[in-house]
């Protein structure tokens, strides 16, 4: 089958402007997620210098910039746990497991995770956290510490 000379020129004129979108939208992510990491990095000095809300608002800033940034909600999470805001620290870090890719990411994520439920006094959740820790590394003893930790609160 032959296409007419008009088509061939008007579908290699779209597959060319469809090259240059996709380069463009791959080059603007790219310049997302730099931004993000940035400010990441404001967030981390800022709790070198204990500025709790202005860790917190670049941390925001970096997930409204890269919603895939799975460093900020992680981080974020961990800050609010250090601050004793169990919930919101359940929040980020359930929100950063789903995006975790590496076991390693995984298992930190869920540990700290069963820490925030074990704040909230929620022994069942922190059981099932530290299991999923346990799961991506089966050879850590502090997470298995604490999953001992958290099956005899629950049993008390």
């Amino acid at each position: 089958m032959q296409y007419k000379t008009g088509f061939k020129i008007t579908l290699s004129i779209l597959l060319f402007h469809f090259g240059i979108v996709t380069g463009l939208a791959q080059e603007d992510q790219v310049k997302l997620q730099r931004q993000s990491d940035e400010y990441i990095v404001e967030a981390q000095e800022a709790l070198s210098e204990n500025k709790f809300a202005i860790a917190e608002a670049s941390y925001r800033k970096a997930i409204a910039k890269d919603p895939t940034n799975m460093k900020a909600k992680y981080n974020m999470g961990n800050l609010y746990h250090a601050k004793e805001k169990s919930l919101n620290a359940e929040q980020r870090l359930k929100e950063a497991a789903e995006i975790a890719e590496s076991k390693a990411e995984k298992h930190q994520i869920f540990h700290n995770l069963g820490n925030s439920y074990m704040q909230q006094k929620n022994y069942q959740e922190a059981v099932n956290a530290y299991k999923n820790a346990l799961r991506n590394n089966p050879t850590d003893d502090e997470t298995r510490y604490n999953l001992a930790l958290a099956k005899k609160k629950l049993e008390d």
